[in-house]
């Protein structure tokens, strides 16, 4: 196991905020639950390596990241072995979901409008990270030339059943571009070689091509400290703060350091799902300046670790 620097600015020295347990990762990802000799074997993995089941915060510029690079071995138990994926699949199905994902794609429509594309003209996309292939549903479409890149088998297969072009070779994905748009949807957060990749983003768009991100806000690992008191009521605060999975917690200051560190234009951010959006859902006969309140308290006290913020940026090569 490899000690890293900050992924955005590369400084060498963080300071411990937050320390986990081996039996964290079942406390707080409910796709553990139906497969426990599975997250039991996992957890036989990484006992012994508690001091690198933490979050750092860089002394330089706040970024907040896993300071250890995992083996090949122990991340393919997370993310193969340990992991139900027909409990994981069902998260495809919610209309939240849904919803968020039309939000994004309207606001590509927009964006790619606002830089003088009026029509979908083989626009062509690559969602990097593709998964169940559920953002490519979205887009797919007349004018629309779409392919994922993911290396999960069991993910992309329901995704290529559903007619997606599906490719799992960094060789066969350039040989698609140059694109017009690239899309990482919660995936920066995963990769422990960020400025890699954002190369390869680069290689992959047109000159003045859009890239689109969304990633985790790192508000939300304030709440961690208290989460034995809050648990109990809030169980979705603690979901995605996983030091093994998630080895990268961004902030708005860091979403801008790392565009403007690898040459993107900034043009906006958006909330993947507001809280606002979030509540209307569940209780639609209350008030709408309640869900203004809301909205404002979020910004204020609390995100919800799994809603984060989407950005919009432009390749500047």
């Amino acid at each position: 196991m490899n000690k890293r620097n900050c992924p955005v600015c590369d400084c060498s020295e963080a300071v411990v905020i937050m320390r986990f347990t081996p039996e964290s990762f079942s406390e707080i990802n409910p796709a553990y639950h139906l497969e426990e000799f599975k997250i039991e074997e996992f957890k036989n993995i990484i006992r012994g390596k508690e001091e690198f089941l933490t979050y750092s915060k860089c002394r330089n510029c706040g970024m907040v990241y896993s300071e250890y690079i995992w083996d090949d071995d122990t991340l393919r138990k997370a993310y193969v072995d340990s992991i139900d994926h027909a409990q994981n699949k069902d998260g495809i199905l919610l209309i939240h979901k849904r919803l968020s994902l039309a939000r994004i794609w309207m606001n590509i429509l927009r964006t790619l409008k606002l830089l003088g594309k009026e029509k979908l003209e083989d626009l062509k996309i690559i969602d990097y990270g593709c998964g169940w292939g559920d953002f490519l549903d979205t887009v797919q479409g007349y004018g629309v030339n779409a392919v994922g890149y993911d290396l999960d088998s069991d993910k992309t297969e329901l995704a290529t059943e559903r007619g997606q072009r599906i490719v799992g070779d960094i060789g066969e994905l350039k040989s698609f571009g140059p694109v017009d748009v690239v899309v990482m949807l919660s995936v920066l957060e995963h990769l422990q070689e960020v400025k890699d990749s954002l190369k390869l983003v680069k290689e992959l768009l047109k000159k003045g091509g859009l890239f689109v991100f969304s990633v985790m806000d790192y508000r939300s690992i304030y709440i961690k400290r208290n989460v034995n008191r809050l648990k109990n009521n809030l169980p979705a605060l603690t979901r995605n703060l996983n030091p093994v999975f998630h080895v990268n917690i961004y902030d708005y200051r860091a979403v801008l350091r790392t565009i403007k560190n690898n040459n993107f234009d900034f043009v906006s951010t958006d909330n993947v799902l507001s809280l606002t959006d979030f509540y209307k859902m569940r209780n639609s006969m209350l008030p709408v300046r309640f869900f203004n309140w809301v909205e404002w308290l979020s910004t204020k006290v609390i995100v919800w670790a799994e809603l984060g913020m989407a950005a919009y940026v432009v390749n500047k090569e």
